[in-house]
């Protein structure tokens, strides 16, 4: 019965005292972002306002990171991600309106010089 004690207070001390590593996080994070950035987050009110957000999250978990802290920092870097990642959809969603305007404005000026 003490083998059993023993044996089950040792694996609660080795789970308690394991560590978190947030890189895996980080990588994902800073590919998130830089993904935003290359859809053209920046361009955008919307989508930008949601790139600073994901910067500002990634930001606080490097602070986190710094101050030995990876579990507050993973939350943080999983809201850098969602963040980034919404900010790029929302990015090639204008993208995406703004060719559609663009290409309706070309069709009724052919309209137009067709005398339609």
């Amino acid at each position: 019965m003490r083998r059993i004690v023993a044996v089950i207070a040792l694996g609660a001390a080795a789970v308690g005292c394991s560590t978190i590593d947030p890189s895996p996080k980080l990588k994902a994070a800073t590919s998130a972002i830089e993904a935003a950035k290359a859809a053209g987050a920046e361009s955008y009110p919307a989508s930008k306002d949601l790139l600073a957000k994901a910067e500002k999250y990634f930001a606080n978990a490097q602070n986190l990171i710094s101050k030995g802290d990876p579990k507050a920092a993973v939350e943080q870097l999983n809201l850098a991600s969602a963040a980034a990642d919404d900010a790029k959809v929302t990015a090639t969603d204008a993208a995406n309106v703004a060719k559609i305007q663009t290409l309706s404005q070309q069709i009724a000026d052919l309209k137009m010089k067709l005398g339609k």
